[in-house]
């Protein structure tokens, strides 16, 4: 497996547990030598976790590629617990895809609200994820990246596009300036600094 960086012991033992884990779910894991990869036809991103397909994808060849993994995993386990918000999450993506791909969709906001809010408990997730495997991912770095990710949620009814895999939130060094360390912002709206940041950095 090749990375941008260099992965230590528990890393390697994490990637483990999730291959294994996933063969005990009847997931398929497929973590790709990529930078991006595309879902569907109109989204190029860094993975994804499809609970109807059972798959986890990951592009693992990125600077980022080893924090999405542990991203999509925490959403299998969102999977696994089955809590309400996943159902209900992936209903919603699901109609964020439909709009994305250039068709209307009544009450959108409110669909991207859902996946938003999907997205903050996976990131919440994840973060325990880093801290109880003691993995080479600083925590602080990773919840600003992850706070730019979730307001990329409400900048999405702005634009109507998804990022370029170049110039996602997570890796725009001015977005992740303009973020928290702590999962302790406004995620409802975006204050007018973010809102800023974000049309100024044309994500």
């Amino acid at each position: 497996m090749k990375t941008p960086v260099k992965l230590t012991k528990n890393d390697l033992k994490f990637i483990k547990h999730v291959k294994a884990h996933c063969k005990e779910l009847g997931v398929k894991c497929d973590i790709r030598n990529t930078s991006y990869v595309r879902y569907g036809k109109s989204v190029a991103c860094s993975g994804w976790f499809d609970s109807d397909a059972k798959e986890l994808v990951v592009a693992i060849n990125s600077s980022t590629g080893f924090q999405v993994l542990v991203h999509e995993y925490g959403h299998l386990t969102q999977w696994q617990d089955g809590i309400k918000l996943w159902d209900k999450g992936g209903l919603a993506m699901g109609f964020v895809d439909i709009w994305l791909a250039g068709f209307t969709v009544k009450n959108i906001k409110r669909h991207i609200a859902i996946a938003r809010d999907l997205e903050l408990d996976n990131e919440k997730r994840s973060v325990k994820l880093i801290k109880k495997w003691n993995l080479s991912i600083d925590t602080q770095d990773y919840i600003k990246r992850a706070n730019a990710y979730v307001q990329f949620y409400n900048w999405l009814p702005y634009t109507r596009k998804w990022s370029s895999p170049k110039n996602s939130p997570y890796k725009n060094q001015n977005v992740l300036n303009a973020m928290s360390s702590r999962f302790n912002m406004n995620y409802k709206k975006m204050s007018k600094k973010v809102f800023k940041t974000f049309s100024q950095e044309n994500i």
